[in-house]
């Protein structure tokens, strides 16, 4: 009954929460509650149809239906079996409408009831609604055929009412089918979100990244297992819960706090976006080390609805690349130093006068392969400072000179391995650059031209302005490189098959760490390539304005 009375008062339990009694109850209600109605004017405008045995016996059988309805167990029953309620409706709606037309005329119309129930049901419309339709005819037509009066005027005079309760069994019946067909595609749309979500949840719990997701206000609404782990990582000592401003979160590589005001999620709050920003949160062996992304989201409608931090754990990954650079930086120096000596000794050895030429000539080859190793442990040393760590002093440069200075210097060892190397870089090319950088660039390339030529070819170095860009190519006629190994030719510690078949020594970091010093200048380092013609790398920068080049008044 409670139920029953908060739908009357349209609270919030709909219809059809309600149990099969309970909405069968609901659905004669109306006719017993407009009946009542009917009594109390009944009252007021003729006191003696009381007296009348068709009145009174209409009103009980409303009554009767009413207790019918609340004492039987219509969930026991088949479904369907509720609609012998509607079809009795009509005798008690007709014997009314009978017994009181001259005092009370339109009765007719309480077999609206009746009608809206059985087109209403959504069982079987298509026999429901015309059922109803007879139901009202034969409530009007038959007091006419018992009391003699059917001729066709009367019968004809009479159709009005059926019609009309006829019409509103269709529009009932199609309001309700296009209802229950609405209801149909939401139920399916809300077991699909439903679904989705279980599905999203279980991905945000399976993935190696913690998601926290806040609302508008600010306030929490979503955590996965992974946000949780790295929160309870961030906790003070002893302490199961705290506020986030007061979470152990420090600068990575240090041991000072992040101020409240800058740590990522404050920020992003503030409506700032923040990418793989790296933190450390809490101390000592439990603390990890993450990279912070965060945004916020706005709605259909383009306004805030939340925001969005995702978290990585990357302690390994931080651990491992510190122990990759201090083992580099070691290895480094650690080589360094034997090298020094081993070039100084065979430079005061070559000044001997003694020597003889071949042990001149074995010297030379010593000196060779020490300065190539220490080359190599030069770029070993470089690439353990890479991105924006790397030290760049940029100052005024002409990219044609640090050319022809580049030829020079290589030119001693072109002319070893019988490879003829010409220089085109007559025009000046103004640049802004670090001009360590850029020279390791071209000695880079340079070096690997010769190394990678045989006997009697040429190497080209020659450069060009291009638009805004100063242009350097280095052009060989050597091995090549094969299509396969053109997209890791730039990538560190990797070499082409056809080198490493050959037998030339090399790390495989060059080209690596010379892209690199490229592309901190804001320029670019490409190649091109055909197997047994030779490679053409081309080093392009920005060209740096000139007095020359500024617009005149």
């Amino acid at each position: 009954m409670e139920k029953l009375l908060d739908v009357l008062l349209l609270g919030r339990m709909r219809f059809h929460d309600l149990s099969m009694r309970g909405r069968v109850v609901l659905s004669q209600l109306p006719l017993n509650l407009t009946m009542l109605l009917v009594c109390l004017i009944a009252v007021i405008a003729d006191p003696e149809i009381f007296g009348n045995p068709g009145f009174l016996i209409a009103q009980a059988w409303a009554l009767a239906l009413l207790v019918v309805a609340v004492a039987v167990p219509w969930d026991r029953l088949p479904y369907g079996w509720f609609l012998v309620m509607p079809v009795l409706d009509f005798y008690p709606v007709g014997l009314l409408r009978y017994s009181s037309e001259p005092t009370l005329p339109g009765l007719g119309l309480l077999a609206v009831f009746p009608i809206m129930w059985l087109a209403g049901s959504g069982y079987r419309p298509r026999i429901m609604v015309p059922f109803g339709g007879v139901a009202a005819l034969l409530m009007v037509w038959v007091p006419l055929f018992m009391e003699g009066r059917a001729t066709p005027h009367e019968l004809a005079a009479n159709l009005v009412v059926p019609f009309m309760l006829l019409a509103i069994g269709v529009g009932t019946s199609v309001m309700t089918l296009s209802g229950m067909a609405q209801q149909e595609r939401v139920q399916e749309l809300l077991e699909r979100a439903e679904t989705r979500e279980r599905l999203l949840d279980t991905v945000l719990d399976t993935v190696d990244v913690g998601v926290l997701v806040l609302d508008d206000h600010g306030e929490n609404t979503y955590l996965n297992a992974k946000e949780r782990q790295l929160y309870v990582a961030a906790l003070p000592a002893g302490s199961s819960t705290t506020n986030e401003a007061e979470l152990l979160i420090y600068w990575e590589g240090r041991d000072e706090p992040v101020p409240p005001e800058q740590r990522p999620l404050e920020r992003v709050l503030n409506g700032e976006t923040i990418e793989h920003e790296v933190y450390q949160l809490g101390r000592g062996p439990e603390a990890r080390t993450v990279s912070i992304s965060g945004r916020q989201f706005v709605d259909a409608a383009g306004n805030k609805a939340g925001t969005v931090l995702a978290s990585t754990d990357v302690t390994e990954v931080v651990a491992a690349v510190r122990a990759r650079d201090k083992f580099l930086a070691a290895m480094s120096h650690e080589f360094r130093t034997p090298l020094t000596n081993i070039l100084g000794y065979a430079e005061l050895l070559y000044d001997d006068p003694s020597l003889s030429p071949a042990a001149r000539s074995d010297l030379q080859i010593m000196a060779r392969n020490a300065r190539h190793l220490n080359h190599m442990v030069d770029d070993i040393l470089l690439s353990s400072v890479t991105g924006s760590d790397a030290p760049l002093l940029r100052r005024p440069l002409d990219l044609s000179e640090l050319a022809r200075e580049a030829v020079a210097s290589a030119r001693a060892e072109a002319t070893s391995r019988g490879i003829e190397v010409e220089v085109n870089a007559e025009r000046a090319l103004p640049v802004m650059g670090d001009r360590t950088g850029l020279v390791r660039i071209l000695d880079n390339l340079l070096s690997n031209a010769l190394k990678y030529s045989y006997a009697g070819t040429k190497v080209t170095l020659e450069t060009c302005k291009d638009d805004d860009w100063a242009v350097c190519s280095v052009t060989d006629e050597g091995l090549g490189i094969a299509p396969e190994d053109l997209n890791r030719v730039f990538t560190r510690f990797q070499r082409s098959d056809a080198a490493v078949r050959s037998g030339i020594p090399g790390t495989g970091l060059g080209l690596a760490l010379a892209k690199e010093v490229a592309e901190l200048h804001d320029g670019q380092l490409d190649v091109t390539s055909v197997v047994g013609v030779g490679s053409v790398f081309t080093l392009r920068l920005p060209l740096r304005k000139t007095h020359a080049d500024l617009p005149r008044a």
